[in-house]
């Protein structure tokens, strides 16, 4: 309900409008009176009113001054103005203040009834507009909360295989790119953590990261900064505007930010830099520079540019056509060749009723190939020793005719297969000398070492080994250093500090912080309790 305001120096008048009306009939709940302007200011002050009614001539502050200290201190009260007296000067006044109405003395009841209906609808309209505007605030900003999780799980879905760009899907999650659209993909590679830090602390060190490379990387184009379904952070650059896409042009921007997760976020960085690509063929791009982080076993802190001729030519160039993503990617990754060479061979025996099927063979061609790539990243896989996959991987003779296409695919399905079963095992092999390495080495182990002397990145091997075993690589180093140190502990008279040192701590106090914090207890009190409960169980 509406609150009410009568300002009138003439208290009969006050009355007689009292009197008159049947205000609350009319929204108007609440109905306040001021004889002047003093005491109008103190009820406006004291209570929110919606509409004023206020005579012009009063003595000392008139009406027209009032309603000036009333449109700065309560710009959303409304005002009608009394006046005994036609003058159009005092009528161009109340127009410039922003009066609703303009009434003369004496007020006609109808007159004003009018006029209160009036107000009620325009305050109403108001308040219905002013609570669209919040609601629009509001999930307004709701969605920017929620863009960049919507974002990434859109490019999360469309690198993984589970989804074709397509304008509509675009729009959907509010990218200003549609599927031919230019984009530049930088993959970031956190080789190494400089000191040891809890999940959260890493999660929280790697949200500043993403901040970071939005601010240095992308600078003024437009863009997001993304992880894949493996966890790895994605620079991508929107070809809108006046941003040029040419790869040259972000290196220096890599090197600062380089320098700068060194510096401020405690960690060794490495960054790939991808070709211009499009949104269709941007997972071509995405997984060529998989393998190039893949096969950078020496150089830390480095920047690289992808070859543009490792990029499939014409790679995105096509719309894909409709596959069912989900099921062909099931029925491959385990091992079900058979069911998935049936439906391949039924969407081929459509295509060979197409009249032109040359734009749809190009498109599953590439949709084939993505699979592949997938899956095998999927399972930390390196695809770039497969051996005859680039050397049959000529498009041009691959969709030569159906035929082609037909016997290219069932090559491509069976050699995939078996390339993907060896190297599952040899990925096992990969993680079992990983773990004897480590073991042998305790003083001197890194997660660099380690990856090192099995010839493999750092950071495809932390992800490898996060996979097979569950276990973050870094976990697993300092779980195997401290079940060596409870064992000497244990059965050993050796010093404390000579035990920090034999498993590669250069300081009692850091070795004390890692132990407690594995262990629940201080080394000297394990020590203690494991001799203490040795006594006991001797007697």
């Amino acid at each position: 309900m509406l609150k009410l305001l009568i300002v009138d120096d003439e208290l009969y008048a006050i009355r007689a409008m009292l009197k008159a009306v049947d205000f609350a009939a009319l929204g108007f709940a609440e109905v306040y009176t001021a004889l002047g302007a003093n005491e109008a200011k103190q009820k406006l002050q004291t209570h929110a009113v919606d509409l004023m009614i206020c005579d012009i001539e009063m003595p000392g502050t008139n009406g027209l001054e009032l309603t000036e200290w009333v449109n700065d201190h309560f710009p959303d009260t409304i005002t009608v103005f009394l006046t005994g007296h036609a003058e159009f000067s005092y009528a161009q006044k109340a127009i410039r203040l922003g009066s609703f109405d303009y009434l003369l003395k004496p007020v006609k009841t109808a007159q004003l009834e009018a006029v209160l209906k009036r107000t009620a609808a325009k305050i109403g309209e108001d308040r219905e507009a002013e609570q669209l505007v919040e609601s629009a605030k509001k999930y307004r900003s709701m969605w920017q909360r929620q863009r960049a999780v919507v974002v990434e799980r859109y490019w999360q879905h469309l690198l993984s295989g589970r989804a074709v760009p397509s304008g509509p899907s675009l729009q959907a999650v509010h990218l200003p790119l549609e599927p031919g659209s230019p984009v530049l993909p930088i993959l970031i590679s956190i080789e190494r953590w400089h000191k040891e830090f809890s999940p959260y602390d890493e999660e929280i060190l790697e949200y500043a990261l993403r901040n970071a490379a939005s601010e240095l990387m992308l600078g003024e184009c437009r863009g997001d900064i993304v992880k894949d379904a493996n966890g790895i952070l994605l620079a991508l650059a929107y070809g809108v505007g006046d941003c040029p896409l040419e790869p040259c042009e972000f290196e220096d921007a890599c090197r600062s930010f380089i320098e700068a997760s060194g510096r401020y976020f405690y960690c060794s960085v490495s960054c790939y830099i991808g070709v211009r690509t499009t949104v269709v063929g941007l997972t071509d791009v995405y997984h060529r520079l998989l393998e190039l982080e893949q096969s950078n076993i020496a150089h830390s802190g480095t920047v690289q540019r992808l070859d543009e001729s490792q990029v499939s030519p014409g790679a995105g160039a096509k719309t894909p056509i409709a596959i069912p993503w989900s099921d062909w990617v099931v029925l491959f990754e385990t091992g079900n060749k058979r069911e998935l060479l049936g439906r391949l061979d039924q969407l081929l025996g459509e295509l060979q009723e197409a009249h032109d099927h040359a734009e749809s063979a190009s498109a599953l061609y590439h949709a084939l190939l993505y699979m592949i790539y997938h899956v095998a990243h999927k399972n930390g896989l390196s695809v770039k020793e497969w051996a005859g996959l680039r050397e049959r991987s000529d498009e041009q003779a691959a969709i030569r005719s159906i035929a082609h296409l037909r016997s290219w695919s069932e090559w491509l399905i069976d050699a995939a297969s078996d390339h993907m079963e060896r190297q599952r095992g040899e990925s096992s092999a990969l993680i079992a000398k990983t773990k004897a390495y480590i073991k042998a080495n305790l003083k001197e182990v890194t997660r660099e070492k380690a990856a090192a002397s099995i010839y493999l990145n750092p950071a495809y091997l932390s992800r490898v080994f996060k996979r097979e075993t569950g276990q973050a690589l870094i976990d697993y180093i300092i779980h195997e250093k401290m079940e060596r140190a409870k064992l000497l502990l244990a059965e050993t008279n050796d010093k404390i500090t000579d035990i920090c040192e034999e498993i590669g701590y250069e300081n009692y106090s850091h070795f004390g912080q890692a132990f407690k914090k594995k262990v629940g207890i201080a080394p000297h009190e394990f020590r203690k309790r494991y001799r203490q409960l040795g006594e006991n169980n001797g007697r």
